[in-house]
C-alpha cells in the first residue's frame, strides 16, 4: 500500500480508491487481477534476471493499488 497511500494519505485519492471498492470502476480492479495473475505465470517461467526483476516490480505495483483499494474506506475515515 505504501505506493497509493503513502504516509500522509490525500483524501481525494482515497476517494477516488473507494469508489473503486464500491464498484464504480469494477472493470478496472478485474483487469488489475487479470495482470497480477499474468504477471505472477510470467514471474515463474522468466529466464532472465533483468526480465524478472521488472516482473516483480510491476507485481508489486499492482499488488500495492488492489491491497489499497481493498483497504481504502477505513484510511478515508481515519484521513476525513
Amino acid at each position: 500500500m505504501k505506493i497509493f497511500v503513502g504516509q500522509k494519505p490525500d483524501p481525494q485519492h482515497m476517494q477516488a480508491l473507494v469508489r473503486c471498492k464500491l464498484g464504480e470502476n469494477g472493470a478496472l480492479l478485474d483487469l488489475f487481477r487479470k495482470k497480477l495473475e499474468e504477471t505472477k505465470n510470467s514471474l515463474v517461467v522468466a529466464d532472465d534476471l533483468v526480465k524478472l526483476h521488472r516482473l516483480q516490480g510491476r507485481a508489486e505495483v499492482l499488488t500495492d493499488f488492489l491491497e489499497a483499494v481493498e483497504k481504502s474506506q477505513e484510511i478515508f475515515d481515519r484521513v476525513r
